[in-house]
């Protein structure tokens, strides 16, 4: 006589934990084929996050409460552009948009169109807000810095950006800058990377001089900054190498009682204040003093004139 088999409990109904959430399908077809056809997505504004790493961090209030304005009227006409986030699903990272993005929030529009980009990087994102001028000086310093920090050279950095390595220089005198120049940007009085750059330089020696002009400038540009360097290095004698292969000054000064002007001309986009006192070696040249403390020989016809500043 066989034994009755023991009766068993089907206790798979207290099992209360929730299944892990199965991929949307329908959604993920819909984002595919979005992104082959190039057409803009409907993304819920509550599922995309700004990036931290996001170089932009200055917006103007006033021009924020015009775009929320648009935006309230009109919906936004520009798709931000986003990517996929790394650890969340249905959760997506801002590449450009910042402004929409926020102004949207703001007024209260459940959705913003968007394409999805998934090869973004964090160049094309500094790239897009520098053709757009949406990126202040010193936002693109802190940039560079970071990339700097993480081991990247000027070169590189420059090459990838797509501009002059000397424009990478210019910004890094935005970081940490003494408390006479940062007051200047900060203020907006001057917002100019190479004026401030070559009045950092001009700082470095002669730090009370400099701070007490940036009290009282009513105006601080290129030229003034570069008439300030001359008067504060003064006009430099011109060295001659004569036949012998000697060499020696010689200063053709004009009377004392003669006062002239300060031209300032820019020279492959530096600026610099013409020697009138000097005459040059080579025809058809002019005796430049430049901001950055150099004195060069270059072409009059490569000059521009930025500024006559009469004494």
């Amino acid at each position: 006589m066989k034994k009755p088999m023991p009766a068993t409990l089907d206790l798979t109904a207290l099992d209360r934990t929730a299944p892990a959430p199965m991929p949307d399908p329908i959604a993920k077809e819909r984002t595919v084929a979005a992104e082959v056809l190039g057409r803009p997505l409907q993304i819920p504004v509550k599922d995309i996050d700004e990036d931290p790493a996001q170089p932009r961090q200055e917006f103007d209030a006033e021009s924020m409460e015009e775009l929320e304005q648009s935006i309230r009227l009109h919906g936004v006409k520009t798709p931000v552009s986003i990517r996929p986030h790394p650890t969340e699903q249905k959760r997506w990272i801002l590449n450009f948009g910042a402004r929409r993005l926020r102004a949207s929030k703001s007024v209260g529009k459940p959705t913003i169109p968007a394409f999805v980009d998934r090869s973004h990087t964090d160049y094309q994102q500094v790239i897009e807000n520098l053709q757009r001028e949406d990126l202040k000086p010193r936002e693109l310093a802190m940039f560079i810095k970071r990339k700097m920090d993480e081991g990247e050279k000027q070169a590189q950095i420059a090459e990838l950006l797509g501009v002059n390595r000397s424009m990478v220089t210019n910004h890094l005198a935005l970081i940490d800058p003494p408390a006479c120049i940062d007051e200047i940007y900060t203020s907006g009085k001057c917002l100019s990377a190479k004026t401030l750059y070559d009045l950092r330089n001009l700082h470095k020696e002669f730090p009370k001089d400099v701070e007490r002009w940036c009290s009282t400038a009513q105006e601080i540009t290129r030229a003034t900054v570069s008439a300030l360097s001359v008067k504060l290095r003064g006009p430099r004698k011109q060295q001659i190498v004569s036949s012998k292969g000697e060499q020696r000054s010689e200063e053709r000064m004009l009377s004392s009682g003669t006062t002239i002007p300060s031209l300032i001309v820019i020279f492959q986009e530096r600026s610099g204040t013409v020697d009138l006192h000097h005459a040059p070696q080579q025809p058809n040249h002019l005796i430049v003093h430049f901001a950055d403390g150099k004195q060069e020989e270059v072409p009059a016809r490569q000059c521009q004139i930025d500024q006559i500043i009469f004494q």
